[in-house]
């Protein structure tokens, strides 16, 4: 049964080489969540705040308005944006490095074939510096 669930985990980790259509449209859609994400923050806080949480919040906090709510809510974005940056995105571009040298990489093609092209040479050189000394001996 262990080995059963190590072999299946296995299976599970390889990835598959697909095609790029879908990681464009998700990049994409992603890329354009900076034009709706505000208005999706102001739909849910004036709801929230008009529903149930303005008469929730003045119980405990009778100065708290709608407007500090919001600038509450700016406030957390601006320090999620901050330990996105610090920590969240550098991750996210080593993630990415690993995957792009893995899937379809033309750049680490090149450097394999590069490699192999400079183990040639070297064994050319090597063969070249034999035959000199075998000259220089005579």
């Amino acid at each position: 049964m262990k080995h059963f669930i190590l072999s299946m985990l296995a299976k599970l980790a390889v990835q598959k080489n697909t095609s790029p259509h879908i990681g464009a449209i998700l990049y994409v859609y992603s890329a354009t969540g900076i034009i709706y994400a505000p208005l999706t923050l102001m739909g849910v806080a004036t709801t929230v705040y008009g529903l149930w949480g303005g008469e929730f919040i003045r119980q405990w906090l009778p100065w708290f308005t709608f407007p500090m709510l919001f600038g509450c809510m700016i406030f957390f974005i601006l320090i999620m944006m901050v330990v996105f940056y610090k920590v969240i995105i550098p991750s996210q571009i080593a993630f990415g490095m690993q995957q792009n040298y893995k899937h379809r990489n033309p750049m680490a093609t090149d450097l394999k074939k590069g490699l192999k092209n400079d183990e040639l040479i070297l064994a050319k050189l090597n063969d070249v510096r034999e035959r000199l000394e075998k000259l220089e001996k005579k």
